[in-house]
């Protein structure tokens, strides 16, 4: 049977897919990057550790797949995922907006959207609007800030979410809006626990590897196959335990 040249066309196109991700199987890798983000991903004596990032690292050691983990600012590392074939970042949300630029892969980490207030601040809000007046300090391409400006929030984003604690402090922003985990780190980590408290939980949400397009649909199934394991074994529980002292 005579085969058309647009059917010849598909079928070399299906055979380069397929050839593609026997390749990148076969290299057995993929770029990490990554913020300072604890107890999600953080760097600790020389190495990035964190939640995440030990199920990552455990998932790609099953799957048989190596990875190399980066460090960067959110910005830059989500921007490297977005554009750069064999990039991935993590821990991203996973919206809407955000679904058909990535092949995703968990989730891996959830997180709470949190708004702070200085402690001597007697306000307590009951909902977000109430606060759509007042400046609220965000991080720089984070999803709760690009939430809160898209929704017509007045957001002063910082390139690193560590500066936000102090610029409550100060009074250049009336409330910080940040992930649970992170700002509970952060007061931590400045002492600041018993000066900034948590106000209004307004959103959740899961978080995920985010990987480049070019990714191979094989290897992002591969790694949700093992993850998909670990949490039926408890590996992913015992990690979290672990964090969680």
């Amino acid at each position: 049977m005579a085969v058309s040249r647009g059917s010849r066309k598909g079928i070399m196109r299906f055979l380069a897919g397929v050839l593609f991700s026997m390749a990148c199987l076969a290299a057995h890798a993929l770029e990490l990057v990554t913020e300072d983000d604890p107890p999600h991903n953080m760097l600790r004596n020389g190495k990035v550790v964190g939640v995440a990032t030990e199920k990552l690292e455990e998932a790609f050691r099953r799957s048989g797949i190596a990875e190399h983990i980066e460090l960067m600012p959110w910005a830059r590392a989500y921007q490297s995922a977005l554009h750069r074939a064999g990039y991935c970042v993590f821990s991203a949300a996973r919206t809407a907006e955000r679904e058909p630029l990535f092949k995703w892969i968990g989730p891996i980490a959830a997180m709470d959207w949190t708004l702070y207030a200085r402690a001597d601040n007697p306000a307590r809000p009951g909902t977000l609007d109430e606060v759509r007046k007042e400046v609220i300090g965000g991080y720089l391409q984070d999803v709760i800030s690009v939430w809160l400006a898209d929704h017509g929030y007045r957001v002063e984003t910082a390139p690193n979410d560590g500066l936000n604690p102090n610029k409550l402090m100060m009074g250049h922003i009336k409330y910080w809006a940040s992930s649970r985990p992170r700002a509970t780190a952060l007061l931590t980590q400045g002492g600041l626990g018993a000066h900034i408290v948590p106000v209004l939980t307004f959103g959740h949400t899961d978080l995920y590897l985010a990987c480049h397009r070019s990714v191979p649909d094989v290897l992002a199934q591969k790694l949700n196959a093992a993850l998909k394991k670990m949490k039926d074994d408890g590996t992913a529980a015992n990690i979290e335990a672990r964090y969680a002292q």
